[in-house]
This record gives C-alpha cells, structure tokens and sequence, in this order.
C-alpha cells in the first residue's frame, strides 16, 4: 500500500520522503496502520529503479541533501494498476496499510472501483462460507475446546467486517471519490515537511481531532475549503 500511497502524493505534487513521512505522521496514520518511516524511503528508491518515479531535484537541507521526486508516465500508469489491486488485498486482522485506499479513490472511475470491489466481496463470501463450513464439520461448539472456538470466531468475525467495510464504501462510491478529491486538495494545499516536528506526544489528541473535524468540514462543504485548510495549517503549527 505504501508505494501506492508515495504515487498517489507525487501525482499531486512532486516532493521529498519527509513530506510523505510528515502526512502520514500528522494525519495520525502511522499509528493505525504498519507504514515506518523507513519503508517509505526503501519504496521510493525501489520506485526510482522501476522508473516510476525520478528526481527532480536536489536540495541541500545544513548537512543533509534532500531529493525531490515526481512522478513519471509510467508511475501514472502504475498507480491505477497498484489502487485496483489494493481493492482486492484482505485486511489484516490490526493495523492494515489498506485503511489508507479509501482516502485515494479518485484515481479511478467509479465503474472500475465497483468492479473491483465487487470481486474482492465475492472472494470473501467464499472465505466466510468456508470457515463456516469447516466448523460445522469439526462440530466445533460450546463443547470443544476455546482456543479452537476462538479462533474459528476471529477467522469468521474478520471476514464479516472485511466485507462491511468494502460493502461501506461499495454502496458509497460517490462519497469516496469526493473524499479523494479533498485528500488531494488538502495534499495539494500544505506542505506537511514545514510543519513544527511531531512526536506521538506533541500534538494532542483534542489538537489532531480538530484537525480531523476541519478536515471533514473540507469534504462535506468544499466552498470552505481554502478557509479550513488554513485553519488547519494554524493548528499543526501551534
């Protein structure tokens, strides 16, 4: 999911690791999802290699040079080949990369998200169908042994809210496509790299949530855009 993340900012705006690893940070996704700092620098340069990406530019930052990437035709293409995947990747179980893909939905039509979703949903249905199926075989019930009926209950309790998820966004396209798009304005708008260094203590929780209900405001009323996005550029730099 990161590399279709790192497309997704650079098709938007070429930039540096620091930013991406600062948006992540400041948008509090680092915490609920697997995505390190680290993988985000290894992921750009396996990007470079691939010839999704290039350099820029060069910039000296005191003793450190800081490359500023954008991205190329062929990473274009890449990311709507990495987003319909994305759409069929299970989650896991705790902190899954996929909890990013519905903030970035505006890469493709809506027709081929549908498609897409609608396959992952079917292959789910199969899942589900065959655990349950196996712990009617294994007559697993009040009777056997709790580790064996635990995890029969997380196997299929997951499955359950895999599909309620992708059946959320399924039944609300729409939504999510404008979600995309504010993503993109707001990416568009900040530069998360200026923004005073972060730590998991130094922005507090009352801080990040209005940063997250200014943030919501953007999508529901687009015309206040330019004004939250201000707002929002005043609370992270307290």
């Amino acid at each position: 999911m990161i590399r279709a993340f790192i497309l997704y900012y650079l098709s938007i705006k070429p930039t540096h690791g620091y930013e991406i690893q600062k948006f992540l940070q400041i948008s509090g996704v680092d915490d609920w999802t697997k995505i390190q700092s680290g993988s985000i620098y290894y992921a750009l340069a396996k990007l470079e290699k691939g010839g999704y990406i290039k350099v820029l530019r060069e910039e000296n930052t005191g003793s450190r040079i800081r490359k500023i990437y954008e991205i190329t035709n062929a990473g274009r293409d890449e990311l709507k080949h990495d987003i319909q995947n994305q759409l069929q990747v299970p989650i896991s179980p705790v902190g899954s990369d996929k909890f990013l893909l519905h903030n970035i939905l505006d890469v493709l039509p809506k027709e081929v998200i549908e498609s897409n979703l609608k396959s992952h949903l079917q292959a789910l249905f199969q899942q589900k169908e065959y655990w349950q199926n196996w712990k009617k075989a294994k007559e697993v019930d009040d009777k056997s042994l709790p580790a064996e009926q635990i995890a029969f209950e997380m196997a299929i309790d997951s499955l359950n809210y895999q599909i309620k998820w992708h059946e959320e966004i399924l039944n609300n396209v729409d939504k999510y496509i404008v979600l995309g798009g504010e993503t993109r304005q707001v990416i568009k708008s900040i530069d998360f790299s200026d923004v005073s260094d972060t730590s998991p203590t130094s922005n507090t929780p009352a801080q990040m949530i209005e940063v997250q209900r200014l943030r919501d405001e953007i999508i529901s009323d687009p015309s206040k855009a330019a004004e939250n996005i201000d707002k929002i550029i005043s609370k992270l730099q307290k």
